[in-house]
């Protein structure tokens, strides 16, 4: 009981730091690899000589990992060498404004096309739909890996247009 109790916690606090390492790089726009180039420069700045890869990365992401690396000190140091921009209140009145501009444009557009619409929607290519899908499915259900809501995806998006196809004739 203590044993699985550990085990479960030990997967909580692997899972929390996957989560939040995955949040932290996406907020810089960084790749994986350039996450492990920042976390070498921030262990060399500490005296530490690190050599680590995009694939070790990426490995943890993915949920291989199966307990915390021991580098996972010298990310969070990236994070915290790399701090994200904030955004001044002056560019953030002029972002509400144009948002308001545009959402007007949009939709009047919308509703021209809607007038104009018949019940044929093009759907995008399988790539286009399957990075679509994977967006709302990253934010989805925090037990998930991310390797298994990439093969969601790529599920979906292979089969989706046949199936609405299959849908449109019994309309």
């Amino acid at each position: 009981m203590i044993m699985t109790r550990m085990a479960a916690e030990e997967f909580q606090r692997l899972e929390a730091m996957r989560q939040s390492m995955r949040r932290e790089r996406c907020l810089r726009n960084w790749t994986a690899a350039r996450l492990a180039q920042e976390a070498c420069k921030s262990a060399k700045n500490r005296g530490v000589d690190l050599h680590l890869k995009q694939q070790s990365i990426s490995a943890l992401e993915l949920g291989r990992l199966k307990s915390i690396p021991y580098w996972i000190e010298y990310v969070n140091a990236s994070f915290l060498d790399n701090p994200i921009n904030e955004v001044s209140s002056v560019s953030i009145a002029g972002l509400e404004t144009s948002k308001e501009l545009k959402t007007e444009e949009i939709t009047q557009k919308n509703h021209n096309i809607t007038k104009n619409c018949s019940k044929k929607i093009k759907i995008p290519d399988q790539q286009a739909l399957r990075n679509l899908l994977l967006g709302l499915l990253i934010p989805v259900e925090t037990d998930v890996s991310l390797e298994s809501k990439h093969q969601i995806a790529n599920v979906l998006a292979k089969h989706l247009p046949k199936g609405l196809e299959q849908i449109s004739l019994f309309q």
